[in-house]
Order: C-alpha cells, then structure tokens, then sequence
C-alpha cells in the first residue's frame, strides 16, 4: 500500500513512525523542513528510507501520479498557502489519490474546492497516537469505495481504536470528547500531583503513586463487564474516606463542570470550523 504523508508535525510524525516500521507500507514524507526533519528523526539504517520530498510538486513530479492514500497532516493555517501552491503548480493533480485529512475543523466541502477531488476522507485522531493508543473518528462519504475505506481503517486501526461516525457534524463532538480528551485527563493527574507536598509526600511518592492509580483504574474500566457507575461503587465504603472525596467533589459541581467543559470544547470547534472554512473558501475564490 502506497501511503504518502504531507506535514512532518506531531501528528504526521506520529502516524509516520508507526508505520515505517511495517514493511508493506511504501512510504513517501512531504514537509518544506524534510532533511533537517529525516536527520532528525534518526532512523536506523537497516529500514529502507522512505522517499522524501520538500513540496508537492516535486512529489507529483517523482511519482507521476501512482495511486496512494495522501494523509493531509498541516495546520489549518497552512491551507491557504498551500492551495496557492496548487492554483500555481498546472501539473498538480489529485484525481488518483484518497486524501485523508486530519486538519481539524476544515470541512470536505472546503477541502474538495482546494484539491478538486471528492475523494477525501475526513480523520480526527489524538495525541495518543504517538504512542499507539490514539482513538480516532473517520467520517467516509458516500463517493469512497470499499477497499479504500478498508485501507484506512488499515492505518488508523494501526494507531489506536477507531470510531466510524454516519455525519461529518459528528467530528465535532468526537473533537471535544477524544481529540481534547488527554488534556482533561491530564488536568485532573496535575491536580492530584499538587497534593504532594499537603500530603506529606515527596514528588517522586506521589508521581508513583497518581501514574499507577491512573493505570489501574483505566484497566478497570477497560476490562470490567460492569458499568462505570458499579465501579465507583465498588471503591466508596458508606461513611469512608472515597465517599468524602466525592461529596467534595460533587460539592464543587465536578460532573457539571465537566459536561459544560466538553460542551464548551464542541462549540468552540463549530465556531473555529466555520471562521476556518470561510477564509479558505474566501481565498479560493480569488
């Protein structure tokens, strides 16, 4: 499977590592920084290095138009750029590739006046990913075929779990669920590892003691047949020291704050597509 990757970031990096480790893969890594990136990347010299291009010219050029799945892995902002890059570049076309987008908030119709294709795809994978525990939602038009929605649920199910949604609205949700997610799971580590030094205990005790809790408690859920509320059951003794805790908890509105907190996410990623999209759309029409 041909599988080209254009942005060389976290995420385009990320999903990169993870398959140029597998030997079915043909891998081709677009990014204007590509050498400095590669040396720093420092492969081993065993794997085969993927081709390398700086721009997608040259890469058009190289392959003449092979059929590949193109991962789209900028930022929003480096759209318009490169959509002057394809008015300009004649030769650029994109009629033999599946593009897969993991740009946040750039909608198909957006993406599809820029590229004059309808084969995009549209991903919303998590930071988890670089470490192969990412959850990402795919939405597939209609137009894509079998085999191609196959080939990336191949790559994604590679990185994590995947979540296939029936509307591209639903992106939204999975942005302010799963794509902030690990930062609200990582707020709640920060503030537990704040009760250090009022519990008495060294920075190297409570690290230890927040990170295995963490894992064990996501095992838990992970594996229980239970639903999440029998777990937290489970845990809280009437008139003990768990109970207290979420009394406290509940005082301070913790379940609202964080329904109002994902709320919240999901607006402010409707609110960012739809100024996104009309910029970009704005500058296509010139």
């Amino acid at each position: 499977m041909k599988i080209s990757i254009l942005g060389a970031g976290n995420m385009g990096g990320a999903i990169f590592n993870h398959l140029y480790q597998r030997r079915e893969f043909e891998l081709a890594l677009i990014d204007p920084n590509i050498d400095k990136i590669w040396k720093s990347l420092g492969k081993s010299s065993k794997l085969e290095t993927p081709l390398l291009f700086r721009d997608l010219l040259q890469y058009t050029q190289n392959l003449k138009q092979q059929k590949t799945i193109l991962v789209l892995a900028i930022k929003p902002k480096q759209l318009s750029p490169l959509h002057e890059e394809i008015k300009v570049s004649k030769n650029l076309s994109f009629d033999n590739f599946v593009i897969v987008s993991v740009v946040a908030g750039i909608s198909l119709s957006t993406l599809r006046k820029i590229f004059k294709t309808k084969n995009i795809i549209r991903a919303m994978p998590n930071t988890p990913v670089t470490v192969g525990q990412g959850m990402t939602g795919l939405y597939f038009p209609k137009n894509i075929s079998s085999k191609n929605k196959d080939n990336v649920l191949k790559i994604f199910e590679l990185l994590g779990k995947t979540l296939i949604v029936n509307s591209e609205k639903k992106l939204h949700s999975i942005t302010a669920l799963s794509g902030s997610g690990p930062a609200y799971f990582f707020n709640f580590y920060e503030a537990l590892l704040s009760t250090g030094k009022e519990l008495g205990l060294s920075k190297k005790e409570i690290l230890l003691l927040v990170k295995q809790t963490a894992i064990g408690a996501t095992a838990m859920f992970c594996e229980a047949k239970e639903p999440i509320n029998i777990l937290r059951e489970n845990v809280t003794s009437k008139g003990g020291t768990t109970e207290t805790a979420l009394e406290t908890l509940n005082k301070y509105e913790f379940t609202e704050g964080v329904l109002q907190a994902v709320l919240n996410a999901k607006e402010r990623s409707i609110n960012l597509g739809l100024e996104l999209n009309y910029e970009i759309q704005e500058n296509t029409q010139k």
